[in-house]
């Protein structure tokens, strides 16, 4: 087993996230083509990147297979000479699940990808015009300044399991992908402002998140921090109120977030919501302000929350 199933819990599902903006002269769609070629890179890389960990996984069982063949050799002596063969298959296999057992993930690298414009809507009710005003002041809080336009921000949002899978991200986009190769070289030039943030998956309602990405219209991403109560029962009491909340608007699917321990500024929490129309947002408002069990999630929401409403670039299929 791994470390996280020996202290009680599955392997993290975490995500890696950056807020920011283009240079002001960049066009947009140029913009959001180095992003795009950048999230191709990085998931081509990943599989790769895994590819080669399963290969060195399978020769070194079966390396230690003939090896322990070898020591036992003694103890095996069997008429049949085929046999040998079958005795390192058995070694081989048994040898290979328990590298599996106690491996701390069964992915390598990044395993989803997102890249979101972000939207300001010019209408809607008092609740969501005021989320939105919270998230502008969001983005300034965690210092992403400047830009006009339904398409100035941005946000890019990595996936991987285990902790691990941060380093191999890393060495991804630093050496593989290369920080002076063309993608990374050119994003890096285009750029003005980031904030990087990494978050621990806590919870997650309706439809597969990562595959319903697809056919999503947009992300809403709602960020919002705990109030002054223990996480288990923060936790037990806000995970139905979110299944509520999908289940009553048609929401996609949803997840929630809560930031890693110093790796990052800005809430401590956020809700992410897949959306495939947009009237879908001011039902989710609706459910927020009618919402009357946790009486303190409806208030993280509506009275201290920040929206951010993001057109999903990648991975939507045209």
């Amino acid at each position: 087993m791994s470390i996280y199933t020996s202290l009680g819990f599955p392997v993290p599902v975490i995500s890696y996230s950056i807020v920011h903006r283009a240079l002001s002269g960049v066009a947009s769609e140029e913009y959001v083509q180095t992003m795009t070629e950048m999230h191709r890179r990085v998931e081509a890389e990943s599989a790769q990147v895994a590819e080669l960990h399963a290969n060195a996984a399978r020769e070194i069982a079966n390396r230690q297979a003939q090896n322990l063949r070898g020591a036992l050799s003694e103890f095996l002596q069997t008429p049949i000479r085929s046999d040998d063969a079958q005795v390192q298959r058995i070694f081989g296999e048994n040898l290979a699940k328990y590298g599996e057992q106690i491996a701390e993930s069964g992915s390598r690298g990044v395993f989803a990808s997102m890249e979101g414009a972000l939207l300001f809507q010019a209408g809607g009710s008092a609740a969501l015009k005021k989320l939105e005003t919270n998230g502008r002041r969001y983005l300034r809080s965690l210092g992403i300044a400047g830009g006009k336009g339904p398409a100035s921000f941005y946000e890019s949002f990595y996936a991987v399991r285990g902790s691990e899978n941060l380093d191999v991200l890393e060495h991804i986009v630093r050496d593989r992908i290369g920080i002076y190769g063309p993608t990374h070289g050119k994003h890096i030039t285009e750029s003005a402002d980031f904030a990087v943030a990494a978050h621990n998956l806590v919870h997650s309602s309706g439809g597969d998140y990562w595959k319903s990405a697809h056919s999503a219209w947009a992300e809403c991403a709602l960020f919002f921090s705990k109030p002054q109560l223990p996480y288990q029962e923060f936790r037990g009491a806000v995970g139905p109120a979110i299944d509520a909340i999908v289940e009553s608007t048609g929401v996609l699917a949803a997840s929630l977030w809560q930031r890693k321990l110093g790796l990052g500024r800005g809430s401590e929490f956020a809700l992410r919501l897949l959306l495939d129309e947009k009237a879908q947002l001011g039902e989710i408002i609706e459910r927020f302000r009618e919402m009357k069990d946790p009486a303190f999630f409806r208030s993280a929401i509506l009275v201290r929350g920040s929206l951010l409403l993001k057109e999903i670039l990648y991975p939507r299929k045209p």
